[in-house]
This record gives C-alpha cells, structure tokens and sequence, in this order.
C-alpha cells in the first residue's frame, strides 16, 4: 500500500470529520457512554476542522493518503500542559484513521512524520494522552517508543475515562 502524508488542506474536513466519528464510535464502543458516541455528528465535525484549516495558529495538521483518497489524520504541535514548556516539548493531540484502514500502517506513517517535522523543529520530547481502555492505540505508541510517565486524567468531557499520559523523547 502506497502512503502519502502531507499537510492537511481545506477541501479535506468532511473527510477528516468522517474519520473522525467513525473511529471515535469504534475505538470507544463500550468504552465512553452510547449518548457521546451518538451525539457525535459529522456536520459539526466538518465546521470545526474547516475552521482549525483556514486559521492559522499554533497547532499542524497532516493527512495520510492511500490512492488519493484520506484515510487518516493527525493533529499535533506545542505542549498545551500547563506543567510541560510548549518551546521544548510537543503534544499529538489527534490520531484517527478510517477503522476499515486499522492496521495498515497509517498511524505508524503519521506518528513519524510528525516526530521527524518536530525533531527539525527543535522539540526535544512529545508526548499524547491515550485512553487506559484503548489497547489498540497503547500497542502503537509502546511499539514507537511511548513510555506512560505515570500522568493520568479524567475528562469529563470524554465520558470521566481515564487517560494516561505517554512521552518519548526525540533528542
């Protein structure tokens, strides 16, 4: 499977918003309430990633292409922790690939391109908040170097579930 990564552009949000609800319904299925999983809604999805698209600000987006056609995206850039130096270190806030792609290498091509555009850029560690329960993703980021730094939250937002804080340093 040939894979490309590039920048996200507008034109890509209803796709990008597609991902988005199918595989947040089936990573979390069982995980966080039916009524979040439900409420998510592709139209709303739509308006936000257009928006974050056409404004400029401090996050990045990348697309991952199979055949010209997005089948992932990942959102990443400055640490938002109050605890962490947004000049040094680095979030992934978003990886969400179409679920009938899992597996394919999608998330691993994501994951390195953003870890090669933040080493060029000075970063020297990144790190992500991965729901406890979604043993898919840990496998992923444990496979690429993620260490959980011992960091947890609850989100009240994302059904109270717990979510662990992974680091890997890139210098």
């Amino acid at each position: 499977m040939n894979i490309d990564v590039r920048k996200a552009k507008v034109g890509d949000e209803v796709r990008m918003a597609e991902i988005l609800v199918a595989a947040w319904r089936h990573a979390y299925s069982g995980i966080m309430s039916p009524a979040l999983l439900d409420a998510l809604d592709i139209n709303q999805k739509t308006a936000m990633w257009r928006t974050a698209l056409e404004r400029a600000g401090k996050g990045s987006y990348l697309v991952a292409e199979v055949n010209g056609r997005v089948e992932g995206f990942a959102v990443f850039g400055p640490a938002r922790d109050k605890d962490l130096d947004g000049s040094e270190s680095a979030e992934i806030v978003s990886i969400n690939i179409d679920p009938d792609k899992w597996g394919s290498g999608l998330g691993r091509s994501l994951l390195n391109s953003m870890i090669e555009r933040l080493s060029t850029d000075g970063f020297g560690s990144i790190y992500l908040w991965v729901v406890e329960q979604n043993e898919r993703a840990m496998r992923l980021y444990q496979r690429n170097g993620f260490i959980c730094e011992g960091r947890i939250k609850t989100d009240p937002k994302h059904s109270g579930v717990q979510e662990l804080r992974l680091v890997r340093i890139l210098a």
